[in-house]
């Protein structure tokens, strides 16, 4: 115990020498030197502790034991001959402030690491393509389309309806099963620089799994639409491969056939098309549209190129007026009300070889088109048409000519459709009727006399991304001397949009 006191003493004494040599000589504490280290590694090893009391760390101890003693009586002091200053109230708000400067800096760095995260997210879901043309900007999208379809009486095509085939002259069962992904598609979107910063430059590609024609019935790759586009708000003008001006509206259903051949006419074609937009207010506008088209398409169907243009193109115009605030944006921007008067001009020619027949059919058509939603869940849309030689326009069921002697064939015919959606912008239903009625005097024995259609459909869009619908139809088509042929058809459609 003697030894301990004396110790003790020792111990307070070597501490207040140091103290006053450390106040006399140091400012906080000496900065660590590889020398001091080498030559003493107790003072080493405290003066390590000296700076992790600065960094608020605890400091390491030196075990001191008494030979006399129970090793378990052993206490930590530190070494004789070294203290630990107290830090001065600077250094004391030096740390604070810097502690705080890294508080600061760390919200910062989090709140920008969200704000990222979230134009990443943004960006992603409309992920555009820069090209090497620094000015153009390219959107790509699309869409994956499974079909599944059974029919009691065979259509043309196979799993893309049109009309039926006739019926079988024995009774022979005729049901069918068609499951493909032809429908399948995608685009591409593209934008350029202005020109005159007022003229907006621009396009769009559309391509599709069918092969060489919508009717035929293998995959492929077929394009629906190839068009450039320059605009304002008043003009805009376009060329390439793009819808009809004649009759542009299409029913909501399942098959990508769209009742053509059953009432709605318009389809594609090679056009060149200049529309001029006059606003009458922020509600109503008028919309003059003119072009020119190939006059023999085979986009829907090659069977049209029996026929060919008399070296000239057709001429297609269209007035429409439309009333209500814009909705939506882009492409697919319209307003609530739209009615159109459409019409068609032009020219083909057919040519039998035995024995040398050359008959010009002239091309007219007259067409009435009209959409509103009267409320944002209701609303109605359909088209009538009456015309000649229209086949390739997809009316008087998709017939140019009579085969025999190759003269256009008159037709009438037409589409309503009636939607509503159960839950907005997610369940919704569309019932409709669309109808072909050629003219009977005008047809060859074996060609089409008449082609209807009634569908109602359910369309559950689960997400943006995703989407399921059931339809089911009615489909009667009338021969000329041929058994005419009837029958109900069931179809289910899994739509994934990218």
């Amino acid at each position: 115990m003697a030894r301990r006191v004396a110790t003790g003493l020792l111990f307070c004494l070597a501490s207040l020498n140091s103290a006053i040599s450390a106040e006399t000589t140091l400012d906080w504490l000496p900065a660590r030197d590889a020398s001091q280290e080498a030559t003493s590694p107790t003072t080493s090893l405290w003066q390590a502790a000296g700076h992790s009391m600065a960094e608020r760390q605890a400091p390491p101890t030196t075990r001191v034991f008494f030979p006399d003693d129970d090793p378990h009586g052993a206490s930590d002091v530190p070494p004789s001959g070294q203290q630990i200053p107290e830090p001065p109230a600077h250094r004391q708000d030096d740390a604070a402030a810097a502690q705080a400067a890294q508080a600061k800096a760390a919200a910062e760095a989090a709140a920008g690491a969200a704000q990222l995260a979230a134009s990443v997210e943004e960006i992603g879901k409309r992920l555009t393509v820069l090209t090497v043309t620094p000015d153009v900007k390219v959107i790509l999208g699309g869409a994956v389309v499974a079909d599944f379809l059974v029919n009691e009486a065979r259509p043309l095509a196979p799993g893309t309806p049109f009309f039926l085939l006739p019926g079988s002259p024995f009774g022979f069962d005729q049901t069918t099963f068609d499951a493909h992904a032809r429908a399948s598609n995608f685009f591409a979107l593209f934008t350029g620089p202005k020109i005159c910063n007022e003229w907006e430059t621009g396009g769009l590609v559309l391509l599709t799994l069918y092969n060489d024609a919508l009717i035929v019935d293998r995959y492929g790759i077929l394009p629906v639409q190839a068009f450039g586009q320059v605009k304002n708000d008043d003009w805009r003008f376009a060329a390439g491969l793009q819808l009809d001006i004649f009759n542009p509206l299409n029913p909501t259903v399942l098959p990508f056939s769209l009742l053509l051949g059953s009432g709605n006419t318009g389809a594609f074609r090679g056009q060149a098309r200049v529309e001029r937009f006059f606003h009458l207010d922020d509600c109503s506008q008028i919309t003059l549209t003119g072009g020119i088209g190939d006059a023999v398409p085979t986009i829907v169907s090659n069977d049209f190129d029996v026929s060919e243009d008399n070296g000239w193109p057709n001429l297609e115009g269209r007035v429409a007026f439309s009333y209500g605030a814009l909705e939506g944006a882009g492409p697919t921007a319209k307003r609530p009300l739209e009615i159109g008067v459409s019409g068609i001009v032009g020219e083909i020619r057919n040519i039998t070889p035995v024995p040398p027949v050359r008959e010009i059919a002239s091309v007219w058509g007259l067409g009435g088109d009209a959409r509103c939603a009267f409320t944002d869940r209701f609303g109605m849309q359909g088209e009538v048409y009456v015309g000649e030689t229209l086949g390739t326009y997809c009316g008087s069921v998709m017939q140019t000519v009579n085969t025999t002697t190759l003269r256009g064939i008159s037709s009438v015919g037409g589409w309503a459709e009636v939607y509503y959606y159960i839950v907005p912008e997610c369940l919704h239903t569309h019932v409709g009727y669309g109808v072909d009625n050629p003219d009977d005097a005008d047809l060859a024995p074996g060609q089409i006399a008449r082609n209807e259609t009634v569908f109602a459909n359910l369309l559950w869009d689960i997400t943006k991304f995703f989407r399921v619908g059931f339809e089911l139809t009615y489909r009667e088509t009338a021969y000329q001397l041929l058994p005419d042929n009837h029958g109900i058809g069931a179809h289910t459609q899994f739509q994934w949009k990218f």
